[in-house]
């Protein structure tokens, strides 16, 4: 046991020697590269990287909807050395939603107006080992000029439209927060290994521009083999720093499932990256708007595969079948008339990338080509009833009650175990804030943000115990409070909690309901949504507190 102990000692000091090398030999790369790019003409202002939490969530006007398992990234940089703002009113978004951060005298924001020939650069190790991760670049916040209208497709994209701008105001900022180009993940970055190994990250909006960046980065300590690309469309974007009226941006990454827990916790407190604004000065002349990169529409990495979601053994029929029955199973189980339960189906607001709300001028919230957002709620039919006084039935609501007769079901596939997607969970939100709340499966007393693989696997199976496709299905309620002898995989919406940094549902929130699924094995990109199989949303609440009147 002494010799064990010694061993393993032995090896712990060679790991940290190692690091310690590591990080030496990478700090004196980072340096030369650096004094290079100032000795050729640039400006290098040195960032921050930190993570929107749901801390950050619970004190501010905004979540974004993101995934509460995990932190999102983000690149903290300093404004340009001459940002200005001649021609229109310009406040960084930062400030709206307070998310500045403030060192000194200086402000650093997550998104940023660019000037063509800008870079930023991102240097570090990879995430720790982990289901899933990726960079993505955004188009944020574009300001919409006197006179704009947006063209929504249909009345469910009414909900998140920019607003129109008269002609007589001096216009309005909008965030877009549109998805521009394929995400940089753990399946198409260049690094040694996808996990925990250095690389470095180039974000451009041009040629020259990248190419200048790559060439001092090669030159000083960064192989080819690490060294990794991000482009914006610059062509197709308002870029500038001077008028007020350009367009901000904004790099998110997201991480699913890191394996290991001490690792995790590593990461998130002391994230593996630094990142730099790279300016150039007068001494280097400016790219033609020629260089700067085209419009990735249509482009990008395919999604289709041509065949629909299935399981060994299982089709698509039989996954369809199984669903037909769960719903109608679940409508015994619940319902009393035809007037106190209200269905609706999921549906991807994004059907392929963020370039799709720029032509309607509606806000994507943030989309991602890895990833299908499907979502459900009552929102839009309420607001018809609302808006038209027709008689409705109080299961059309978006709304959740503590009547103990008023209750959501979901009724869906499972993605992770039919191989549809790498990473799938079910995450109950709040409009407009689309911040997530607190859930607490039945059973359990402390609560989680989303529900996964783990929390409904074998869900379904009670339903249909014979059906071949059952264990590929999954069946959740939702409902204030869980009886105990309830059979079902029940899951307690609550309105209080002690920790006061918990979000919470209110009795007047509107919830919205978002499934979503991380990368298709093979495709390196997310699942097309023509070829998965969505879930249901069901609403069940009586028309009246008294026992149901059957019709």
């Amino acid at each position: 046991r002494l010799m064990l102990t010694s061993i393993v000692c032995v090896v712990a000091s060679m790991k940290f020697l190692l690091s310690t090398l590591l990080a030496v030999a990478a700090a004196d790369s980072l340096a030369q590269w650096q004094h290079a790019m100032q000795q050729g003409g640039y400006m290098v202002q040195e960032g921050i990287y930190d993570f929107f939490t749901m801390t950050t969530c619970a004190h501010t006007d905004t979540c974004y909807a993101i995934n509460p398992l995990t932190p999102y990234g983000l690149m903290y940089l300093p404004p340009h050395p001459n940002e200005s703002a001649s021609a229109k009113p310009y406040t960084n978004r930062c400030h709206v939603h307070g998310l500045c951060k403030t060192v000194g005298n200086s402000t650093y924001s997550p998104s940023w107006r660019m000037e063509l020939g800008e870079t930023i650069v991102l240097v570090g190790r990879t995430p720790p080992r982990a289901t899933y991760w990726s960079f993505s670049n955004y188009l944020y916040t574009r300001f919409m000029q006197p006179g704009f209208k947006p063209q929504p497709k249909d009345f469910s994209h009414r909900t998140v439209e920019c607003p129109s701008v008269p002609k007589e105001s001096p216009g309005e900022r909008c965030e877009v927060f549109a998805g521009i180009n394929d995400p940089l993940n753990m399946e198409t970055v260049n690094a040694s290994s996808p996990f925990n190994s250095t690389f470095a990250l180039v974000l451009s909006w041009d040629a020259v521009a990248e190419a200048a960046t790559l060439l001092h980065l090669k030159k000083h300590g960064y192989r080819g083999t690490t060294v990794n690309r991000l482009q914006f469309p610059g062509s197709i974007l308002r870029l500038g720093v001077h008028r007020g009226d350009e367009d901000e941006f904004l790099n998110v990454l997201r991480v699913e499932g890191i394996e290991d827990n001490l690792a995790r916790e590593e990461f998130y407190t002391r994230a593996p990256f630094r990142v730099f604004r790279i300016s150039p000065t007068p001494r280097v002349p400016a790219p033609q708007p020629s260089a700067a990169w085209p419009s990735f529409d249509g482009s990008m990495r395919t999604r289709w595969t041509g065949h629909s979601e299935s399981a060994p053994g299982v089709s698509t029929a039989d996954l369809e079948d199984g669903l037909r029955q769960l719903e109608r199973l679940v409508l015994e189980k619940n319902s009393h008339s035809r007037f106190d339960h209200s269905s609706i189906e999921f549906s991807s607001f994004v059907n392929d990338s963020g370039y799709e709300c720029l032509t309607e001028g509606t806000r994507c919230q943030g989309d991602c080509r890895d990833t299908i957002y499907a979502k459900a709620t009552f929102i839009i039919r309420e607001t018809l009833c609302n808006k038209t006084h027709l008689p409705c039935k109080p299961s059309s609501r978006s709304e959740l009650t503590e009547n103990s007769r008023d209750m959501l079901y979901v009724v869906g596939v499972n993605h992770e175990r039919t191989k549809q997607a790498r990473y799938s969970s079910l995450t109950l939100y709040d409009y407009p804030r689309l911040a997530a709340g607190l859930l607490i499966p039945k059973g359990q007393s402390r609560g989680q943000y989303t529900l996964m693989d783990e929390d409904y696997g074998e869900s379904a199976i009670r339903y249909l115990p014979s059906h071949r496709a059952s264990r590929y299905l999954y069946v959740v309620k939702f409902a204030r409070r869980c009886p105990p002898d309830d059979s079902d995989v029940c899951v307690e919406v609550p309105l209080t909690s002690s920790n006061p940094d918990d979000i919470t549902m209110r009795l007047d929130s509107q919830l919205v309901l978002i499934e979503r699924m991380y990368i298709h094995p093979g495709t390196k990109s997310g699942p097309a949504v023509s070829e998965t199989l969505l879930p249901k949303l069901l609403h069940f609440k009586p028309r009246f507190d008294g026992q149901e009147v059957f019709v």
